[in-house]
């Protein structure tokens, strides 16, 4: 999987960008707040359409104008896709070849990002919900089946939690009703269960490795606490009836998918509660290196790997073996403040960009893509 050029119009400090992307390694440079961080975020919204950095819309398009717009060519093993996402005060309006996608599993996995900033610690250092959020996003770009089913829990979460606050428990009816609820609440549970059991599973066969690429060892996992765990669909439902009153006392579902949550252990270390901040880094970098790994086994394409000035927190180390690392058939787009922080043999393989005030001011594209 490829992105091969991408334009941007009114989108952030960009007033209107054309940029061609070499097949494997990109290096934007720039000093703070000149707009690389918005490159990486565009491409993102572009596979997603929604921001790693804000959870208002608004806040992508430009100032004083009225809608912003992302196009972009990707190029998979299922063929050319010309994506677009329109931003405006009303919403997004996605398309695909120029056709208006109405669904969002239609749209989702086309282009299948990954990236890597200053905030993914934060990721394990946040609440549970911030998790939760986080693996669903990763969780969907490689099943769309997992959308819609998260897009049906979530109806019938909310619609269990309005009856939470108007139930009378003494009226068959009421009661009636709960029990339809709860059955499709139990059902919709177990299969997200099941769904975020395997893609842990799945991500612990790659972790410890890229960890150890990393920081030297391997005996790194993520853990996957639930409390739907060893249930059983008629389990679940005793628990749910069993939980009944204090659901009704707090007037929301306090069991099911809506409470699980995710961690590192490093051996038996709880990495959010008595990590180092590089540990937590190093952690969360494996986690990235090794979804690309599993994105590609499942999917038969590699996702496009953003990573936004990575360098300016490792150690020389560290950041030599992720530039080996990223020495593979993986399209990568980083940032950086110091193109000194790319080890020169690397970067003569990139094509190398420098923005300033949202414009491109100098390129140098490898000889490689220009003779093909």
């Amino acid at each position: 999987m490829k992105i091969t050029k991408m334009t941007l119009k009114k989108y952030r400090n960009y007033d209107n960008l054309e940029i061609s992307f070499n097949d494997n390694l990109n290096i934007i440079i720039g000093d703070n707040a000149q707009g690389k961080t918005n490159l990486l975020e565009s491409i993102y919204v572009l596979g997603v359409t929604r921001s790693f950095l804000s959870g208002n819309d608004r806040n992508l398009i430009k100032f004083e104008n009225k809608a912003s717009l992302i196009k972009g060519e990707v190029i998979t093993n299922d063929g050319k896709f010309n994506l677009e996402v329109l931003i405006n005060e009303n919403g997004k309006v996605v398309k695909v070849n120029s056709k208006e996608i109405k669904k969002l599993s239609d749209y989702i996995s086309l282009l299948n990002v990954i990236v890597f900033n200053s905030d993914s610690i934060r990721i394990f250092k946040d609440s549970p919900n911030s998790r939760r959020k986080y693996f669903n996003i990763e969780i969907s770009q490689i099943n769309k089946k997992y959308l819609k089913l998260l897009s049906d829990y979530n109806t019938i979460l909310r619609q269990r939690n309005e009856f939470l606050k108007v139930i009378n428990i003494n009226k068959e009816k009421d009661m009636m009703y709960l029990s339809i609820l709860n059955e499709k609440y139990a059902l919709l549970s177990l299969e997200i269960y099941n769904y975020r059991k395997k893609f842990i599973d799945d991500i612990n066969m790659y972790l410890g490795n890229s960890f150890k690429y990393i920081a030297g060892y391997d005996n790194l996992v993520i853990k996957y606490a639930s409390n739907f765990s060893n249930f059983d669909n008629k389990t679940f439902l005793e628990k749910l009836n069993d939980n009944l009153n204090r659901d009704i006392q707090y007037k929301m579902t306090l069991i099911g998918p809506n409470r699980d949550d995710f961690y590192f252990l490093l051996g038996d270390k709880n990495l959010s509660l008595y990590g180092s901040q590089g540990q937590i880094r190093s952690a969360v970098l494996a986690l990235k290196l090794s979804e690309v790994k599993l994105f590609n086994n499942i999917t038969g394409d590699t996702p496009i790997l953003l990573l936004d000035d990575m360098f300016s927190e490792l150690d020389i180390n560290k950041r030599n073996n992720i530039l080996k690392y990223l020495d593979r058939n993986i399209q990568t787009i980083i940032t950086t403040t110091d193109i000194k922080n790319i080890n020169e043999k690397i970067k003569e393989k990139a094509n190398v960009y420098e923005i300033k005030e949202g414009k491109i001011i100098s390129r140098e594209i490898i000889s490689k893509q220009e003779g093909d």
